[in-house]
């Protein structure tokens, strides 16, 4: 009978080789299983944003998708009033600074004749907070209804949650975050640094421009980037990061470099 014997230096190599490549396998089946959800998750995105900028063309108001990166969610809302924007301007406006604002309107009004002020409280508000200066009373922005929400997937929890708040159902969508997609990092043309927490928005127009904007999402090993262009408000789809974000930034509607953001009026 012959002795037992181990394994030869040939034998272990070739069942190494075996195990190298069922795990090469399994993590790259893992990886197209992932980027199928980012690349999901990025073209729906594109998507919206198109929808946005049509939206405020058909409506003829300005329309805006706000982003909540700390939640991975983003929201089409629609906004009346004042629409130039300001320099770094918040999202929403402080309830405390609007209080001030108004205040301090209403005591530059006592001395305004009584036919020049408005009849209600609502007018007589808002009427004092332009006096005040205070800029982002001016523009209202609120979710509007996806005509579409019946065909998209929505928790019972979040109808029941928009429900409470008397918030519209619809154009509302939500990262694959427990999948590893996530924002990286946004820039719009109003703020001078870029966001990485936090929310942001970026604005359409009545007559077809936008907010030059770009939008970074990643899962933690790709990432796709979707950019606005400002005169046109064309959105773009593209795999990987922009070489230069200021250079797509900083380009006005001749294709020459504007000046560094913080430097603009």
């Amino acid at each position: 009978m012959r002795k037992p014997r181990g394994m030869t230096i040939l034998e272990l190599m070739i069942v190494l080789a075996i195990i190298g490549a069922g795990l090469f396998l399994l993590r790259s089946g893992f990886r197209v299983l992932t980027k199928a959800d980012l690349v999901e998750n990025s073209t729906e995105l594109a998507a919206v944003l198109k929808r946005a900028r049509l939206l405020a063309v058909e409506k003829g108001e300005m329309h805006r998708v706000l982003f909540d990166v700390d939640h991975q969610i983003y929201v089409v809302e629609m906004c009346q009033g004042e629409r130039v924007l300001q320099r770094n301007e918040k999202v929403r406006p402080d309830e405390e600074e609007t209080k001030r604002a108004a205040e301090k309107g209403k005591d530059r009004m006592r001395d305004m004749p009584e036919d020049a002020m408005a009849s209600d409280p609502d007018g007589a508000t808002k009427q004092a907070l332009s006096i005040a200066g205070h800029h982002i009373a001016d523009r209202m922005c609120q979710p509007i209804e996806d005509p579409g929400a019946d065909e998209i997937q929505v928790s019972t929890q979040e109808r029941e949650a928009a429900k409470k708040k008397g918030e519209p159902i619809g154009w509302k969508r939500t990262l694959r975050a427990g999948k590893g997609i996530k924002f990286k990092e946004i820039w719009v043309q109003h703020q001078d640094d870029s966001t990485t927490k936090g929310q942001v928005a970026i604005y359409f127009f009545p007559n077809g421009s936008a907010e030059k904007a770009v939008v970074e999402i990643t899962d933690g090993s790709e990432t796709f980037t979707i950019t606005v262009a400002g005169l046109t408000g064309r959105i773009e789809l593209k795999d990987g990061t922009l070489r230069d974000i200021d250079d797509h930034m900083m380009r006005n509607a001749l294709g020459d470099k504007d000046k560094p953001r913080g430097e603009q009026p």
